[in-house]
């Protein structure tokens, strides 16, 4: 049981690597902006958002019985609601004033789906959410210890390192653009968004959860 639970810890992990690593790919093979990679993170957020609400829904380990609508929906209206405070941010100053030096108004590809290797990307995400949600939540019994009182953080691993991307990944952009051209500098940036979202789930999977698994989310099953 040890052994079982410690592989699908370490699949789970290979995996979201793999995942991380799509970005990257977006950026050298279809030419991904910078703005299609910070939104892609913010898309998958709040997929996991959505996500977690389900699990917190769900959760048997309570005093009351299952559903726990106040719970989930409390939240999803404080995560979500945080979530669009950041999309204007993302548009206004990565959309408008950053990505539109590269590529004029194109970001507005990404932002509608209308980039048909994103859109793909984004599905493939949240497909990949959703199958870890049942396989490792629900059919593994996870549902019957995971307490639905454990999300009230307001800011957290993710949030943080968003910051740290946007921060260090124009430095490197900056940099790379200046000594030789945009694109490696787009890529710089991809390579900085990949290592310390990386990083980020290795955080979330290594310390996030605890004995009593309040605060687990979809990123740690």
């Amino acid at each position: 049981m040890i052994i079982n639970k410690y592989m699908t810890k370490r699949n789970n992990g290979a995996l979201q690597l793999a995942m991380n690593f799509i970005p990257l790919f977006g950026v050298i093979f279809f030419n991904w902006s910078i703005f299609a990679l910070i939104y892609s993170y913010w898309l998958e957020t709040l997929g996991i958002t959505f996500f977690n609400s389900i699990m917190i829904l769900t959760a048997q380990n309570s005093s009351e019985k299952p559903p726990h609508i106040k719970n989930a929906l409390f939240y999803l209206a404080l995560h979500a609601g945080i979530l669009v405070f950041y999309l204007f941010f993302i548009v206004i100053f990565i959309g408008f004033m950053v990505a539109e030096k590269q590529e004029g108004i194109g970001f507005v590809s990404y932002l509608a789906f209308i980039d048909r290797s994103f859109r793909l990307t984004i599905l493939g995400l949240f497909a990949f959410q959703l199958i870890r949600l049942i396989n490792n939540y629900f059919l593994s019994g996870l549902y019957k210890t995971f307490k639905p009182d454990g999300y009230y953080m307001i800011f957290n691993v993710r949030s943080v390192m968003i910051h740290l991307v946007i921060i260090l990944g124009f430095f490197a952009f900056n940099y790379l653009s200046k000594m030789i051209n945009t694109r490696y500098g787009i890529i710089a940036f991809a390579l900085v968004f990949v290592l310390i979202k990386s990083l980020a789930d290795f955080l979330i999977s290594r310390f996030g959860e605890n004995e009593m698994t309040d605060d687990l989310d979809i990123n740690q099953i």
